[in-house]
């Protein structure tokens, strides 16, 4: 009888990534716990740095979540930076599938790493003990560099690498596997974002996201009261 084939998530390398907008990544060391750190670069660049969401990694454990905190330099150009953070709490099964019975329970609690180059981590990566991860990205329009030269003037981090996806990729040993989970993060990011900002504008507009026809007068044709509010003016920075 063949065995069953395991069922393992595939990330498909996109040849159309990087068409539309500049990506740029960084990879940090700091002290301070992931929503501290948010606030840390609140105050330093005096920008909102909110709560967005989570990564999941369900093909390794349905528990894995990676938080993210968003800030906005630039609403015109889009301009965005998730930060990621690079490691958390491993659950106890996970923990527990790597260890010896032999040598007796655990002792401390393990990390499970998105990148890293010893213990539990997602992606073998050269420089080891990030504790997060900038994901800058931006229209094509405009230049990165303007917003990347300032990532490493923010107060209490230590800078380990930073660069394009496309040039972290090339100087790891399985470039294609590390390039693949960069598009995955990218993606899997700007989607939190775009739904974060749907989110929220349907609160300000307390969940009213159409104009019913009773409202409009003299209509020549029928309106569906379904009908999504588009206008870009909902979307001013200034609102």
């Amino acid at each position: 009888m063949a065995s069953k084939k395991k069922n393992t998530a595939q990330i498909i390398s996109l040849d159309a990534f990087g068409s539309a907008k500049d990506y740029w990544l960084c990879w940090v060391q700091s002290p301070l716990t992931h929503f501290s750190f948010a606030v840390n670069v609140q105050k330093h660049f005096d920008l909102p740095c909110t709560y967005i969401g989570n990564i999941l990694l369900e093909d390794v454990h349905p528990d894995l979540k990676f938080p993210m905190y968003l800030t906005n330099f630039n609403m015109e150009y889009d301009v965005n930076m998730v930060i990621l953070a690079n490691h958390v709490t491993a659950p106890t099964a996970l923990s527990m599938d790597q260890q010896n019975p032999l040598l007796g329970g655990l002792l401390f609690e393990d990390e499970y790493y998105l990148f890293n180059n010893q213990g539990l981590s997602k992606i073998h990566f050269s420089y080891p003990q990030a504790d997060y991860l900038f994901l800058l990205s931006i229209d094509k329009q405009a230049d990165i560099t303007d917003y990347s030269a300032l990532l490493p003037q923010i107060p209490n981090i230590q800078v380990l690498c930073q660069n394009t996806p496309q040039m972290v990729a090339e100087g790891q040993k399985k470039s294609k596997q590390v390039l693949d989970f960069l598009q995955y993060l990218f993606y899997e990011s700007e989607a939190a974002v775009k739904e974060f900002r749907q989110r929220k504008l349907s609160q300000q507009l307390h969940h009213k996201m159409s104009v019913a026809e009773a409202n409009y007068g003299y209509l020549r044709f029928p309106v569906e009261d379904n009908r999504m509010i588009t206008s870009n003016l909902l979307r001013r920075e200034d609102y």
